[in-house]
């Protein structure tokens, strides 16, 4: 599918979705009438995790994806604790995250998945460095199940709140970026750049895609003060979003590019991003 909404305002999206935290069959019908070729089924909402999906349900679902030809975005749960210094918890993550991959092989869809956090208030850095590790261990072996499924992982990077002790997200930032991806070589395996998300404690999300734009296959797309992920639209932040597509012009980037702005519509999105 293609649309208008690229066709005549963003030529480097390979296809445009908008996040609004619908259930997957509410959310195709809106994504649709929307003018998107991809929605989120956001595996983070109650009613849509692992034990939500019945063979019935993702049956009912492809008929939907085949009568609207919108594709869909599986968004792991977050809350997966990938990168648990605690082993049993970690690889309990890791299988329900296989359960994850499960459903999306049967949909057709790449699925995005995150660091999770960890809660440490004493050996920061030890705790921090020990969670980045472990996220790398959870990756291969789910990039390794994914592939016998043909399912491609997008690893999208949350927020570096650097004030929030002792909660700390894994992978926010350009150091842990180049950790994980130094040691990372699984070809189904991309980056998802949150750009709202890297803008957070004093990030530089022009320099992400500076760096790895032959590495990112999508973006989300908002707007905060530096230091909130409050998802304000394109012109409402500090992300200076005229360098930005400045940025991802001049390295020929075309992914997909999706919208998670509260405060405005999918049109209005991308007419505001395609003037930035």
């Amino acid at each position: 599918m293609t649309s208008p909404l690229m066709n005549n305002y963003l030529n480097f999206a390979s296809g445009i979705a908008h996040q609004q935290y619908l259930p997957a069959e509410e959310g195709i019908v809106k994504a649709y009438n929307d003018g998107c070729t991809h929605w989120y089924v956001d595996g983070s909402l109650h009613g849509e995790m692992v034990p939500d999906w019945s063979s019935e349900r993702i049956e009912n679902l492809n008929n939907l994806i085949k009568k609207y030809n919108v594709q869909p975005i599986f968004h792991g749960n977050f809350k997966a604790p990938l990168g648990s210094d605690v082993d049993y918890l970690r690889e309990a993550a890791v299988t329900y995250v296989k359960q994850e991959i499960d459903i999306a092989a049967k949909i057709g869809a790449p699925l995005v998945i995150h660091g999770g956090g960890i809660v440490e208030p004493k050996k920061i850095v030890l705790a921090k460095q020990k969670a980045l590790d472990n996220y790398i261990l959870s990756i291969k072996e789910l990039a390794e199940y994914a592939a016998e499924k043909s399912v491609d992982i997008y690893l999208e990077n949350l927020s570096n709140y650097k004030h929030y002790r002792p909660f700390h997200y894994v992978f926010t930032h350009m150091e842990e970026y180049d950790y994980v991806f130094n040691k990372i070589d699984h070809k189904n395996v991309y980056f998802f750049l949150d750009a709202g998300h890297a803008n957070v404690g004093e990030g530089d999300p022009i320099a992400v895609v500076e760096k790895y734009h032959q590495k990112i296959k999508g973006i989300s797309f908002s707007n905060n003060n530096g230091e909130q992920d409050q998802h304000f639209s394109i012109g409402r932040g500090t992300v200076n979003y005229s360098d930005f597509i400045e940025t991802i012009n001049r390295n020929n980037w075309k992914g997909l590019v999706a919208f998670e702005v509260r405060d405005k519509s999918t049109l209005d999105s991308v007419k505001e991003l395609a003037s930035a």
